[in-house]
Parts: structure tokens; sequence; C-alpha cells
């Protein structure tokens, strides 16, 4: 590796508004490490989150200026979801579905669709949530949040609606 590439700032970008604690939200730009071109946007996302780094860059929306968050204190990232289609955003992967409403430890709820790439005798909730990774995929709408573990109480088993999903509900 040349000494050059350790201060190349990475190319791929995503926009995201990030839930800390406490009410605070930051919009922004994460940026995504160069892993392949055959990932789609979600796995990339994903690496990002799940890699070992404690602290990540966020350039923020409405200063400009980079933070360095700290991964353990953030209690979601919320990425919008492409209406298109035919977008690359998920790979053509197993991808489970289950309707659920999470709670956070100060109160806050999320219902939507968990999404979790797994096989199906592994479709479970109580499988999808005890995946390895510290993160939870919940498909809102046309949003994702990609929510820390840490930061929950717990998980219920939703309901659909007409859509196929709830509603963001901040208590």
């Amino acid at each position: 590796m040349s000494v050059d590439t350790v201060f190349t700032v990475p190319k791929d970008r995503q926009s995201v508004t990030l839930h800390l604690d406490k009410g605070i939200m930051l919009a922004g730009e994460i940026f995504l490490e160069y892993i392949s071109d055959d990932l789609s946007v979600h796995q990339k996302v994903t690496a990002f989150i799940e890699n070992s780094n404690s602290f990540f860059p966020l350039k923020v929306q409405a200063t400009a200026d980079t933070e360095f968050i700290n991964k353990e204190n953030v209690l979601s990232i919320e990425v919008d979801f492409p209406e298109d289609p035919d977008t690359t955003y998920f790979a053509f992967k197993l991808m489970q579905t289950i309707p659920v409403t999470v709670i956070f430890n100060h109160g806050q709820t999320i219902s939507g669709a968990l999404l979790a790439e797994v096989p199906q005798e592994k479709a479970r909730l109580s499988d999808c949530l005890n995946v390895r990774q510290r993160f939870l995929s919940v498909r809102v709408g046309g949003k994702i949040f990609y929510i820390n573990k840490n930061a929950l109480q717990k998980v219920l088993h939703g309901e659909k609606s007409e859509d196929g999903l709830q509603f963001i509900t901040l208590t």
C-alpha cells in the first residue's frame, strides 16, 4: 500500500441522517470504502457500520464540516430508500422481512419491516434478531433505518398494515 492511499478519502458517499442520544439528529454524508462493484448499496452500508472502527467521519450537511462520530453512540442511521423498482439498493439474495416494532432504551419506537439476509430456515424473528451483526435493518416506507442493537430495550412482532409496513412513531 502506498503512503498516498492512506490519506485518500473514499469517493463513494451515502446521504444519511444519524439519530443520536437525547433526540440529536445530524444529516450528512458517510464515506463508504470501496469494496466491490458487485455489492449492493445495502451491503456497502452494512459493511460500513459493521466494520471494527469505533469512529467514522460524517460530512455534516448544515456546516460542511467533518465530524467523527462514535459508532457505539449512534441509535440509528436513516437512509432514503430509492423509489425506482430496478434499484441496486439490494442484492439478489435471500432477504427475509418480518413486521416489527422496535423499542429503544429511552422509549422511542420504530415500526416497520425487519430486513434480514438469512435463508428461509432462519426466517424466525428470534433468528433474525440474533444474527452476529450489531445493527438491525428496518424499512419504514421510503426509508431504511440501520438500528444499533445496543440501543434497544426490546423488539415486538408487529402486524402488517395495508402496505405491509407501519409508520415511525417517535415518542
